[in-house]
């Protein structure tokens, strides 16, 4: 409203200087003729606005909010045009006749007085010009408002489906990682019945871990951390002095937010795949490392490594590879990187680069290329 109002105070000024180079009238005088001349717009701006705001044209209702229209346009007119014939000076006098007041070039209306011929067609085109010029723009800004809800409300669809995904996924590794977990107790029950009891109570102590983060898509990498040494707790249980893990971890880097449970595949594909197949003594390596912008988490196994060929075949990677490649995609789009291939001398290395942060990244900003 304060814009309209400027506007039509520019307006003004616009015409008074115009009645002062045409029509050698004073700056004061101008102004008056110029305020007399667009100050009945200035009154009905608010009513035409709010209508318009109130009323605006709608496919569905369009004959109905024209016909709305039509009707404030004419009486509009009508007010303009009853205005001009009893109460407002008209700018110029009629031909042939002097000023009735004392303000030059201003003819105020007398009993029985018409405005000069043409003024009034004149002004009734110029007052539906206003009309539709108004209703234009605020038209004009109510399709863009819609369009910014449509967005806004796409963005939330969006956003929600998003965390509805990634909650998905999250939510396979934990059936996943108990189904493993049960099967190694599985094994030990019979052969070692104190073992496979110390398990059962270390996999209640973890189950309850996963459940306090289950809200969570993202943790500090301590928590993480310590998710994982629970983890290897259990399957130390298993593997006895077979198992070593170790860790290389900044203190720097612990309040870093990585994916929760991002980790634990990672982990349990080195044992099952690097550790369990040989009979010498085997190591996981935990490693995290900043660079720049980016946080680098590596696990790596001393194990035999993949078959060749086999590390750049997507299909050959188990539900933890393949679910975690999914979670990266989904928080971080294209700004994460997940490799997959032969260590050096031997075994396999699992890298991952993501953001940097110690914030929570909200969902609703996952840039393009997220969830497929």
């Amino acid at each position: 409203m304060a814009m309209a109002l400027g506007l039509w105070a520019a307006l003004v000024l616009l015409f008074a200087t115009q009645f002062v180079l045409v029509g050698s009238c004073s700056w004061r005088e101008g102004f008056v003729q110029a305020l007399f001349f667009w100050g009945l717009w200035v009154l009905l701006t608010p009513a035409v606005v709010l209508l318009s705001f109130r009323f605006p044209f709608e496919r569905k209702r369009l004959f109905q909010r024209f016909g709305i229209h039509v009707l404030a346009c004419v009486l509009a007119v009508t007010a303009s045009q009853f205005a001009f014939r009893n109460f407002i000076p008209i700018p110029f006098p009629p031909p042939g006749e002097e000023p009735r007041n004392r303000e030059p070039g201003l003819q105020t209306p007398a009993p029985g007085m018409r405005p000069p011929e043409g003024f009034l067609g004149m002004r009734a085109g110029l007052d539906i010009l206003v009309y539709w010029s108004l209703l234009g723009v605020c038209q004009g800004i109510t399709n863009f408002r819609q369009s910014q809800q449509r967005e806004r409300h796409a963005a939330e669809m969006e956003a929600r489906l998003t965390r509805s995904k990634l909650q998905a996924l999250r939510m396979q590794i934990n059936p996943h990682f108990l189904f493993n977990t049960l099967n190694a107790i599985s094994t030990l029950i019979y052969v070692n019945p104190r073992a496979a009891d110390e398990m059962i109570g270390d996999l209640s102590e973890l189950l309850r871990r996963s459940l306090d983060s289950v809200e969570e898509q993202e943790i500090p990498l301590a928590r993480e951390l310590q998710f994982i040494r629970a983890y290897i707790s259990i399957e130390q249980k298993r593997f006895g002095d077979r198992l070593r893990m170790e860790q290389n971890v900044p203190d720097e880097l612990m309040n870093a937010l990585v994916p929760a449970l991002i980790l634990q595949p990672l982990v349990e594909n080195a044992i099952r795949h690097g550790i369990e197949p040989q009979r010498a003594p085997g190591l996981v390596t935990i490693e995290a490392k900043r660079h720049g912008e980016n946080l680098h988490l590596v696990v790596r196994d001393n194990g035999k490594g993949p078959p060749a060929g086999d590390a750049n075949r997507p299909e050959r990677r188990g539900v933890g590879l393949a679910n975690t490649q999914a979670r990266l995609r989904g928080l971080y789009g294209q700004n994460q990187q997940f490799s997959f291939g032969k260590g050096e001398p031997r075994g396999c290395t699992v890298e991952v680069r993501l953001p940097f942060h110690t914030e929570t990244v909200p969902v609703s900003t996952v840039p393009t290329g997220g969830l497929p």
